[in-house]
């Protein structure tokens, strides 16, 4: 087909009429119960299979279909409800249509005139959905970014600005720390930091985020030149949430530090365990110290469409000074969609702008002003054609599909005793928590079995388990780990209290490496680092707090049986209910190798998944301690009562075929 350049119209319609068999057929396959997700290949194999070449002359319109065929073939297909590695999934239909719009008109959201109708879509889906969370301003609504990540920069660029409005125009130059000049005092130095710093309003700008939150604030921190160290790293408690008291505790100690905090994030949403910080809390504190609020709710936020659970999760969002959403994940809006919304959007162009006369004109409406770059994609206008498809009740419906999809599939996972519990799930909280979680909407495979519900999971679509093999014993990792870090603890109190250097030194220079560590947050923590944050830390800074540590002693005497015991007494009887958790491992070279033991088993499932590819299921790390585990994410609201079942099957088929692959230990070894 030969196609002159005038012939645009023509030379689309074809295209496109291919294009549609092609992505339909893919659609369609990706429903089949036998279909597969991937034909999974390594870099040097695809090298080989496909052409990856660019030539001097093209292949037109028919020469081009066999790359985009291949390529369905050899790429993973999101669209396949068997897809549950990552928070996104597959797009819905509307998403394609929103795509092949904005695709065909090709509009730059920057300034109004030459995306008139875009721009106004982004103004009141923004709009609409600030209304929800809360913000009632008349000027309440936000701006669209090329994902998460930038939703969250550009929050932390914006109050910076906001608050310190003159490192805009004069550079980032903040006073010397108050303990540093009082040690050169004592010294008799009197150093001199130059002018821009010695008049300084501000000390070194801090930010405070939980362990488990995304590394996108430190990432953010370096573009704005803060550095990361200057990101604290706040502990969570044994479910993952970010700790106010220990929150506030460390505000304090950077202040005493000389040092200004500015930005407080707050996470709805993690990306491992789904955990949500307390918003409400946290509202409080940063008004208290005069910080900007902003709550990343990347993969969380999208609960706002369910009343019941953003109630309580999204608690105190209308006190957010700014708030990350990505329709992109929960809400199946192609890639990427993701808003940042704030009380009074005119705040983007007071802190932002540089007035470009040659592209700015004046016009109110003229988006691109207030953020950091200059041509926008109209993503926003995804979501507004998706809400006004779906309705509000209809984003709704879907995502309480996908959490009654977690409660079946915890339900079938429950159901794998008989077959001598090969699925361990990971368990959250300490032993003590066990029997007050009637009160908290939260899912538990072990309280399934009795029709209830259990804090000690994650309130959203991730389940976290590992694979045990038939030969092997039920060791309680979690209880392993707590010996494991309250072993680190000891020795590092044993450290801090051999340590002869000067108080004040010795201060500011644990908060510059590693800000979240102090003694007293040592003896009231359990330290593990979560692979949801490269926030640098020493070993064993704490991440999940144990609000109840019990002593060594106490461990040792239940290693050969970690229970959690239940005791219920009327006027006749008393019913005792023993929860088994398996053996906790004292010995430190019995630790290192179960976990290694563990670790390999559980890659080598994932690659044989993977290898097979039937399913899409990654694997986390939540610390030092604890083995990597499975997580699946039931993101896709079009998964089927038969993917889940079938999902079981694989998971248990693929731990037979690696069971041989990989020796049991000794100390893992059934008796």
């Amino acid at each position: 087909m030969k196609v002159e350049l005038c012939e645009d119209a023509q030379e689309l319609n074809f295209l496109i009429t291919r294009m549609k068999d092609l992505l339909v057929d893919y659609m369609q396959q990706s429903r089949q119960s036998d279909g597969l997700l991937v034909d999974y290949k390594e870099p040097d194999e695809l090298e080989r299979i496909m052409d990856f070449s660019l030539p001097d002359q093209g292949v037109g319109p028919e020469g081009i279909f066999p790359t985009i065929t291949q390529t369905l073939q050899y790429n993973v297909n999101t669209f396949s409800p068997r897809f549950m590695d990552k928070l996104y999934a597959g797009s819905s239909p509307i998403g394609v249509m929103a795509e092949l719009l904005l695709a065909g008109l090709n509009g730059n959201s920057h300034v109004y005139h030459v995306s008139p109708v875009f721009t106004l879509m982004e103004v009141h889906v923004t709009r609409a959905l600030a209304k929800l969370f809360g913000f009632q301003g008349d000027r309440a609504g936000g701006l669209s970014c090329p994902g998460g990540s930038a939703s969250n920069q550009l929050a932390m660029i914006t109050a910076r600005n906001a608050l310190f409005p003159e490192i805009k125009r004069h550079g980032y130059f903040p006073r010397p720390p108050t303990k540093l000049l009082q040690e050169l005092e004592r010294e008799g130095y009197r150093p001199y930091f130059g002018p821009a710093a010695e008049s300084s309003t501000y000390g070194k700008l801090v930010a405070f985020t939980s362990i488990a939150g995304h590394y996108s604030l430190e990432k953010s921190a370096v573009i704005a030149g803060l550095g990361t160290e200057n990101i604290v790293g706040v502990p969570c408690d044994s479910f993952g949430a970010l700790v106010p008291s220990e929150l506030e505790r460390l505000i304090q100690e950077h202040i005493a530090l000389g040092h200004t905090p500015f930005f407080i994030n707050v996470t709805a949403g993690t990306t491992v365990l789904g955990a949500f910080d307390p918003i409400r809390p946290c509202a409080e504190i940063a008004k208290k110290y005069n910080c900007w609020l902003h709550v990343d709710g990347s993969w969380g936020g999208c609960t706002i469409f369910v009343p019941e659970l953003a109630k309580t999760l999204l608690d105190g969002s209308e006190l957010a000074d700014s708030l990350t959403v990505n329709p992109h994940k929960m809400l199946q809006t192609s890639l990427q969609c993701s808003l940042l919304l704030v009380q009074d959007t005119s705040i983007f162009p007071r802190a932002n702008a540089l007035k470009a006369n040659y592209l700015f004109h004046g016009q109110t409406h003229d988006l691109g002003d207030g953020t950091l770059g200059c041509g926008r994609r109209s993503d926003a206008v995804k979501l507004f054609l998706g809400w006004r498809y779906y309705g509000k009740l209809g984003y709704q419906a879907r995502i309480e599909k996908s959490l009654s999809n977690v409660n079946r599939f915890l339900e079938l996972l429950a159901q794998d005793d008989f077959r001598g519990q090969r699925i361990q799930m990971l368990r959250l909280g300490s032993d003590d928590d066990d029997d007050d979680d009637d009160d908290v909407d939260v899912v538990d495979v072990n309280d399934v079995r009795r029709g209830g519900r259990d804090k000690t999971k994650p309130s959203l679509l991730q389940i976290c388990f590992w694979y045990r093999p038939r030969a092997s014993r039920l060791i309680d990792w979690r209880g392993t780990e707590q010996i494991w870090r309250e072993e680190s603890v000891e020795q590092q109190q044993e450290t801090l209290s051999s340590t002869t250097v000067d108080h004040d030194t010795s201060l500011e220079k644990s908060a510059a490496l590693s800000p979240s560590l102090s003694a007293a947050s040592l003896a009231s923590s359990v330290s593990v680092q979560s692979s949801e944050s490269s926030m640098s830390s020493a070993p064993g800074t704490p991440i999940l707090t144990t609000i109840s540590m019990h002593s060594k002693a106490t461990r040792a005497a239940t290693t050969e049986a970690a229970t959690a015991t239940t005791t219920t007494t009327t006027t006749t009887t008393t019913t005792t209910t023993t929860r088994d958790y398996g053996v906790i491992l004292t010995d430190p070279q019995e630790r290192e190798e179960a976990k290694a033991w563990m670790e390999r088993v559980t890659k080598a499932i994932h690659a044989r998944i993977r290898a097979r590819g039937k399913f899409m299921i990654d694997y986390a790390p939540l610390g030092a301690c604890l083995p990597i585990f499975f997580r699946v994410v039931l993101n896709p609201p079009t998964i089927r009562e038969l993917d889940l079942v079938q999902l079981v099957e694989e998971i248990l088929e693929c731990g037979e075929a690696v069971a041989d692959m990989v020796p049991i230990p000794k100390c893992c070894r059934a008796f």
